[in-house]
């Protein structure tokens, strides 16, 4: 083994009931494993000062320091110190997209726990020259960077710099709702600011967005730069890109003129990610359609196979559609999976989830039925008989 003869090991989760079963079972199968525990990034921060751990094992989302705060902490004192990070929120074919790339390991929860200790002995074999985690916070894709700030649910202005050109990815609680990169904004901008090799990042954590030029869920953004960069690469020779974390800004607001920032080579495939948008807008146009119903929260429309979300409407701070549909594939699949079990030669056609202030409608498109509808209402002023046909009316009017 590579690693110390009793290694060390942070747990950091704000579920106290999770890291109570899982300390219990690392004593068990690794009983020289000195496990400590943390319900939040602060708390674990403060550990990992007085007592520096040999790996980390952190939850994104966390109150007082979520776990990219603390993962940026973390390396700013030990740079090498080798971190998995855990989620609840996993985002589909985007996790096996950026995993193929062999950057950051997630934990995708609930997870297996022989798959819990893979990762933890991994991290602890591996080594700086290893991919990973390097410096402050250094990874080698700029998906990996956005994947982290999306899934802590992140607010403010990503600021990239690199060799080809700058550019600025706004975030609003983990959506991705404005680009800029030289003269391009939205998609475009994107794009363009994805396909730079290797440079410099810095959060500017708060900033508000200046503009909404993106529709698109970010899940849908990075899978679709991630197969730019690999057209665009395909018979190109391997490089090690790598980006590194800077300190924030200083508080001058980011350039939006062409004249103020660097143009990079323009993308090969722009015409694909405008085909795109139109769908996207298509979606978006029978989605709107929702908000006329009584008691309307928010709708949204995914893909259960993937978990990905293909368009949202309304929901605001009452209801994060991402995480609400993303997690609700979970209900569709469970039913179809229920109904094939009993026998039911049948289509499910809603399900019906009552809650005590909100009713939450799941609609299966009739023509794509591993697409549905999630649709949030007051239970106060929803009327669920013109709920249900507004959603028929919706659905005759979407085309994919």
């Amino acid at each position: 083994m590579a690693w110390p003869k009793h290694p060390k090991l942070l747990l950091v989760d704000d579920e106290e009931e999770l890291l109570w079963s899982l300390t219990e079972r690392i004593r068990l199968a690794r009983p020289s494993f000195v496990v400590k525990t943390a319900c939040d990034g602060q708390a674990a921060l403060e550990r990992l000062t007085v007592d520096p751990p040999d790996v980390v094992v952190a939850d994104i989302r966390m109150p007082r320091m979520n776990g990219l705060e603390l993962v940026v902490a973390a390396r700013s004192l030990r740079p090498s110190l080798p971190v998995v990070v855990m989620t609840a929120y996993p985002a589909g074919d985007v996790f096996e997209e950026i995993k193929r790339r062999g950057s950051i390991d997630y934990l995708e929860k609930p997870f297996d726990f022989e798959r819990f200790l893979s990762l933890v002995e991994g991290a602890l074999e591996r080594t700086e020259a290893s991919r990973g985690f390097h410096g402050a916070i250094q990874v080698q894709t700029l998906p990996d960077i956005v994947q982290l700030y999306a899934l802590s649910n992140a607010t403010g202005a990503l600021h990239v710099a690199a060799a080809g050109g700058d550019g600025v990815i706004w975030f609003e609680r983990g959506a991705i709702p404005h680009a800029v990169a030289g003269a391009l904004v939205g998609t475009q901008a994107f794009f363009e600011i994805m396909g730079f090799r290797g440079g410099r990042f810095s959060m500017d954590l708060g900033a508000p967005t200046p503009a909404r030029t993106i529709e698109l869920p970010w899940m849908e953004l990075v899978m679709e730069a991630c197969r730019l960069h690999d057209e665009d690469h395909r018979d190109a020779p391997e490089v090690d890109d790598g980006w590194t974390l800077v300190p924030p800004p200083a508080s001058q607001p980011p350039s939006q003129r062409a004249e103020d920032t660097p143009r990079s080579r323009p993308r090969n495939a722009t015409n694909n990610a405008i085909d795109k948008e139109n769908d996207m807008a298509n979606v978006k146009d029978s989605l709107s359609k929702l908000d006329s119903i009584d008691g309307f929260v928010g709708a949204c429309l995914c893909d259960s196979e993937s978990g990905m979300v293909l368009g949202t409407e309304g929901g605001g701070p009452m209801l994060n559609l991402e995480v609400a549909g993303a997690t609700n594939t979970e209900v569709v699949r469970a039913k179809r999976k229920a109904a094939k079990a009993l026998g039911l030669k049948d289509d499910i056609e809603d399900i019906l989830i009552t809650l005590g202030k909100q009713y939450h409608l799941i609609r299966p498109l009739r023509s794509k039925p591993q697409v549905f509808f999630y649709l949030a209402l007051d239970r106060g002023r929803a009327n669920l008989g013109m709920a249900r046909l507004t959603l028929a009316d919706a659905e005759r009017d979407l085309v994919l």
